[in-house]
């Protein structure tokens, strides 16, 4: 995290930069739930993108989000509260968005079920308002992207076995139809 304020003032570009740009840090004793829980989910996303170009940088990232995510669940508390001085520009509305927002890119990026569980069971229930229907996806609020990706988990593990019976056998009549009609 860099100072917002100062980081506000200036509208130069990085390369032309020559004010002080100081920075803070996230640990145990000055927590940012959210920045952890966003990056881990962010770092989760690259290791998909270069898991086939770049194996080494694929697995790095998903190590880190991976540690980010534990730091995120384990020191919970909000960036704008751990942090007063973000509050004029990005005072968070909660971290819990993020936690899910966090664990379902790990479980794409993993297949480690313990990441659906943390979204889909006492942590969902708690966090993931699954009867309220959020009406815009933002930097201070993932739940429709919790919501949609959720829906996704549950299609794709509920309907594994009868979508794979379906494809089965509508695939191959579809072919067979196409196929059977005169060019």
């Amino acid at each position: 995290m860099g100072d917002a304020a100062a980081d506000h003032k200036c509208w130069e570009r990085p390369e032309n930069n020559d004010i002080p740009r100081p920075s803070y840090q996230l640990n145990a004793t000055n927590p940012g739930t959210e920045v952890a829980a966003e990056s881990a989910a962010a770092m989760a996303a690259a290791a998909m993108v270069f898991r086939t170009t770049d194996p080494a940088y694929s697995s790095t990232l998903l190590t880190h989000a991976k540690q980010l995510f534990q730091f995120a669940d384990t020191y919970r508390a909000s960036y704008s509260i751990t942090n007063p001085f973000v509050q004029p520009f990005y005072n968070s509305t909660g971290y819990e968005d993020e936690l899910l927002w966090g664990a379902s890119w790990l479980y794409y990026a993993t297949g480690n079920s313990s990441y659906l569980n943390y979204v889909t069971s006492e942590n969902g229930a708690a966090f993931a308002k699954w009867q309220q229907y959020p009406s815009w996806f933002s930097w201070d609020d993932k739940l429709a992207g919790v919501q949609v990706r959720s829906e996704l988990f549950f299609i794709l593990y509920r309907c594994h076995s009868e979508l794979g019976i379906f494809l089965a056998v509508v695939i191959p009549t579809i072919t067979y139809f196409f196929s059977s009609i005169p060019q």
